[in-house]
């Protein structure tokens, strides 16, 4: 008797632990196939295509601007680089956004929209406007977890 009792709770310890892991996954997917979302615009550039001889060795950064139909805006930042976590955030915006009211301004760490081998590109500075004003605005780093663990090596 012991024994049934046993099984019973281990079995649905375990039916608990899956169930709470989907709901759970569900909740944090952030992935655009979930939500009815369109794309209203999309940049990619790769700070080293010019500096590396090998393609396997290019590196690229995409921002993707999306609108769900309730007009909120949702922007993605990804990349195939191994020190950047893709990412995103989303704006509340009570309009249609249209390609036109999106910019997005590459730059080097350095602050230069200028790259060089030595000073390649690391950092989208994304604006989106609303009436031609700045309505929200976001540098996103692409390399800053490489500079962190530089610097942590560094002291």
């Amino acid at each position: 008797m012991k024994s049934k009792r046993m099984i019973v709770v281990v079995v649905s310890s375990i039916v608990l632990c899956l169930s709470l892991f989907f709901i759970f996954q569900n909740e944090t997917d952030t992935s655009t196939s979930n939500k009815d979302l369109t794309l209203i615009y999309e940049e990619k550039v790769s700070p080293n295509k010019e500096y590396v001889s090998n393609k396997k060795d290019i590196v690229h950064y995409t921002i993707k601007v999306y609108q769900e139909d309730k007009n909120k805006v949702y922007v993605y930042a990804e990349s195939n680089s191994p020190v950047f976590e893709n990412t995103n955030y989303s704006v509340d915006y009570n309009q249609k956004l249209s390609k036109e009211d999106i910019q997005i301004k590459w730059m080097t760490l350095s602050g230069s929209t200028e790259p060089k081998k030595n000073d390649q590109l690391g950092l989208a500075n994304v604006k989106i406007l609303k009436d031609g004003s700045v309505f929200n605005e976001k540098v996103i780093s692409f390399v800053g977890k490489g500079v962190k663990a530089i610097t942590d090596v560094i002291g």
